[in-house]
This record gives structure tokens, C-alpha cells and sequence, in this order.
């Protein structure tokens, strides 16, 4: 794919952990047998840093790159869209904060996505911390994204039970808000409705035991929830998280699983006969029920699947202090998920959101 996008020396972006994992190995077995030349950037973190981006730009021209090649997470993948974005309007990545302010053609971009729940592969969006002002500053540009987007199963096998779990929690997440958004549209309920009945298929058993079907599923929810959320943008769930992990380094996905139950009992009243169709997509019977009891059931089955998983319910439980709360919300308020909402919460019920979720 590299050499068809017209590639002579590709970054690889990728992690410490997938390099662990043997991926990145695999990826250059394919690049030496096409007699390509290729570097590696592998200092991504999680919540990645824009020093990190500014890092593997000056790589990429050092080397005269001319394809990137993602090899990883959202992580990975938000680094890589950020560096094809300052090789090709320069400046740093601050100046693109926003809405469609990438302005020239980034390089080939090529995402294998080895987590099935960023979306990043196939969305217009890069998320970046700013660590200095501990926040996290949300791209969103048509310009950013990837020619290409390999999903392959088999990559999910070497994750973690909690990661699994963690961002199988935030492709539903990207399903939910994208399926309630002011903007949803017919183009993107299907894909966001067959996400969620995805994961709930199959996010326990791909946790428990990897089993390809199960991972497979998994793979495919991520890649309609992106499709999804690319299109219809997100909502109040992703606006409370981003803060969160601006300031305490929380994993995304960790953090959208705390804050899901909890927004969405506050948007049942605002889309309640959306939230009546999710509860069908996710398996329950709702013959004879009326539309708002079908949708209150909604968060209970979230909260369930949660817990089989076994990861945690409460901020406090990760860390986040009540005194931050104030200043969380005014973040969380003025951050772009939360123009697409059902409903566009004031700052003081941003607040109650997070002490419930304490």
C-alpha cells in the first residue's frame, strides 16, 4: 500500500508496546519485501504530547519522508495525522486546534489500527495534550484523514484485558454520541446503530478469551463507530473526558466508561426515542414497553457491561480530586463535542455531571 501511495521512505509511528508485541517486525517484513526504506518514531505515549508531534516532523524531514505509516492505537495514529499535518503547513500544532484549519494536502497516510476503539484510523479528528497547559487540544479536519486503514483482527491478540475493555468502552462511546447527535444523519445511524450491537455482542468474550470471531466483531464496531463519529461528531461524554485527560494523564477510553452512564441519564429526556432504538441494538426486548422506560434501560446495560469487564466506576477510583471539578467543567463547556450534544449543558451542570460520576 505504502509503495502504491508512491512511497520511497516511510515513517513507521508506532509505540513502545506494539514494538514489544512483534507488529512493528511484521510491518517491516512487508516493507523490506517491497524494497522500501523506512525510520521508526516510537516516542508515543497515551494522551500523546505535542512535543512528540513536533518531534517526528523534524524525523520526517530529516529522513525526506514521503509516506507515513501508523502502527498502533489512537495514540500512535493521532501522532502520526499531527506530523503529516506540520510537514505539510508547518508552524506547530497549536495553530490547527479547531475546525478545518489545515489548509494544504498532508502526505499518504497509511493507519493498522491495533486497538479496536480510537476510530482514529478512519476520522477526521487527532486529539493532542498540551502538557504544559494540561490540556488536551481536539483537531478536526477533512485534510487529516488516512488514504488507507488496514484492520486486521489479529492485532488486538496482544493487548491487554484492561485495554481491551478500555477502548472497547470508547468505540461504543463513539457509537452512542454519534447515534444521539444533533447532526446524526441516514448515512451515519446505520453504522453507529451496528456498532453498538457489535460491542455488546462481543467486548465481553473478545476481554475474556481473544477469540478471533469475537475480535473480529470488535474490529468492525471500531471501524462503523468511526465512520460514525467522523461524520456526526460526538457529545457530552467525550467533552467531559477530554479535560480528564488533560490534567490526570487518564486513559481515554477509562474515562469515557465512567463518564457514559452517567451523561447519558442526563440526555435520556433529550433523544428518548433514540436511546429506545440503542436499547434494541443492544439485545433488549422491547415489546410492549414504553419508549422512556426502553430508554431508561439504556445506562443500567451500560453499567452492566462495565462491570463484567471489570473496569472502574468512579473518577475518584483513577484519581480525579473534587476541588478540579470547577475547572474541569469550564474546560469540558468550551470543548467542540459539546456543540453536537442533544443538549448543550451549562457549566454548573457539567459540574454535577462529574460529582455524580466522583
Amino acid at each position: 500500500c505504502a509503495k502504491r501511495l508512491g512511497g520511497e521512505r516511510i515513517m513507521v509511528v508506532t509505540d513502545p508496546g506494539v514494538i514489544d508485541a512483534g507488529w512493528v517486525d511484521e510491518c517491516a517484513k512487508f516493507l523490506d519485501r517491497a524494497n522500501v526504506k523506512f525510520i521508526v518514531y516510537d516516542n508515543v505515549v497515551t494522551n500523546p504530547r505535542c512535543y512528540q508531534v513536533a518531534e517526528g516532523a523534524t524525523l520526517y524531514r530529516e529522513k525526506q519522508c514521503d509516506v507515513i505509516v501508523a502502527v498502533g492505537g489512537g495514540s500512535p495514529i493521532d501522532v502520526a495525522k499531527g506530523v503529516a499535518v506540520l510537514v505539510s503547513n508547518h508552524g506547530m500544532i497549536h495553530d490547527y486546534v479547531g475546525c478545518n484549519l489545515v489548509t494544504q494536502p498532508i502526505p499518504p497516510l497509511i493507519c493498522m489500527p491495533t486497538t479496536a476503539g480510537t476510530g482514529s484510523d478512519v476520522s477526521q479528528f487527532a486529539i493532542i495534550a498540551d502538557p504544559r497547559e494540561k490540556i488536551k487540544m481536539t483537531i478536526l479536519s477533512r485534510a487529516i484523514m488516512a488514504d488507507i486503514s488496514l484492520i486486521d483482527p489479529r492485532l488486538l491478540q496482544t493487548k491487554s484485558d484492561e485495554l481491551m475493555a478500555a477502548t472497547g468502552i470508547d468505540a461504543l462511546t463513539h457509537a452512542i454520541e454519534a447515534f444521539v447527535s444533533s447532526i446524526s444523519w441516514p448515512l451515519t445511524d446505520p453504522h453507529a446503530f451496528h456498532a453498538i450491537e457489535l460491542v455488546f455482542q462481543h467486548l465481553r468474550t473478545a476481554v475474556a478469551t481473544r477469540n478471533i470471531p469475537a475480535l473480529e466483531g470488535m474490529a468492525v464496531a471500531s471501524l462503523e463507530a468511526g465512520i460514525a463519529f467522523s461524520n456526526a461528531i460526538l457529545g457530552a461524554v467525550h467533552a467531559l473526558a477530554h479535560p480528564l485527560g488533560g490534567v490526570y494523564d487518564i486513559h481515554h477510553g477509562l474515562a469515557n466508561a465512567i463518564l457514559l452512564p452517567v451523561v447519558v441519564r442526563r440526555n435520556l429526556e433529550h433523544a428518548p426515542k433514540k436511546f429506545a432504538e440503542i436499547a434494541n441494538a443492544m439485545g433488549l426486548d422491547t415489546r410492549g414497553i414504553s419508549m422512556e422506560n426502553v430508554a431508561e434501560e439504556v445506562p443500567r446495560m451500560i453499567e452492566q457491561l462495565i462491570c463484567d469487564i471489570n473496569l472502574p466506576n468512579t473518577l475518584s477510583a483513577v484519581g480525579v480530586r473534587s476541588a478540579d471539578i470547577p475547572a474541569l467543567a469550564r474546560d469540558a463547556h468550551r470543548d467542540l463535542c459539546m456543540e453536537t450534544n442533544p443538549h448543550h449543558y451549562t457549566v454548573a451542570e457539567i459540574e454535577s455531571m462529574y460529582r455524580e460520576s466522583l
